[in-house]
């Protein structure tokens, strides 16, 4: 059964998708730059929902290979987040070039959070599409997945967003056979979904752009990202109807 997971900014976002049909969240902050690390506060605020919690461990931007103080920060973020009881951490690391995943960092991550809990769940990020942009094969890209003990990889497929990427995901669960979990992610619309549903997984952030009081000068951007009941909700409706329609291929809808 593919389960919709939902990229939240905080306690509010992940209450709001605990309660329209979320199975989990990713939790991070910066969503409007791919995700960065939140904060450990907003990690225990939002463990103390009651929701599956994926954290995103990325301590910058621009790119995935890390010096190796950055490694020791994320050692240190995720054997925070792990005491603070989330359910997996989401992680990536690039060798030089961008010519491989980084084994031996994503086993330094790993470990941390094993350390604390040895059921936390990897799953490696979207770092994976550089790598299938590059030409990787899909079967090379499995194998290295699984030597660095991913649970699940979140992913485009390789395209600049999931509903172009759909043959390439497909090509990538039947190679993988849940070893490791195939989830989609990376501008995931409603539409998309239907053609999305028999992979392991679904990831959208169902956002929407509020404005909540005056910024003033020097006070940046005046609105912000929110989680939309209303995108969950659908989201989980669009994922339902597609299993449904798979189970019963013969229906007619009425």
């Amino acid at each position: 059964m593919t389960k919709l997971e939902i990229a939240v900014q905080d306690a509010a976002g992940a209450r709001i998708a605990k309660e329209n049909g979320a199975d989990r969240i990713e939790l991070c902050s910066a969503l409007g730059m791919g995700g960065l690390t939140p904060t450990l506060a907003t990690t225990e605020q939002v463990v103390a929902v009651g929701i599956g919690v994926h954290v995103l461990v990325r301590p910058r931007g621009g790119g995935y290979i890390y010096s190796p103080e950055e490694v020791d920060l994320m050692v240190v973020e995720i054997t925070q987040a792990a005491r603070a009881g989330v359910a997996g951490i989401v992680i990536g690391a690039l060798t030089e070039n961008d010519e491989a995943l980084d084994i031996p960092v994503l086993l330094t991550l790993a470990a941390a959070a094993h350390a604390v809990d040895a059921g936390i769940e990897v799953t490696v990020h979207r770092c994976v599409d550089v790598l299938l942009e590059k030409g990787m094969a899909i079967k090379e890209l499995i194998e290295q997945l699984r030597s660095a003990g991913a649970h699940r990889v979140l992913t485009s497929g390789g395209a600049p967003a999931s509903g172009a990427g759909i043959e390439a995901l497909r090509r990538m669960h039947a190679a993988s056979s849940g070893n490791p979990q195939i989830q989609a992610g990376g501008g995931v619309k409603l539409g998309d979904i239907a053609g999305l549903a028999g992979l392991d997984g679904v990831h959208l952030s169902a956002r929407t752009r509020t404005v909540h009081g005056a910024s003033g000068p020097g006070g940046g951007e005046s609105g912000f990202d929110a989680t939309s009941a209303e995108l969950v909700a659908a989201a989980a409706v669009a994922l339902e109807s597609a299993g449904e329609q798979e189970a019963h291929p013969d229906t007619i809808p009425g």
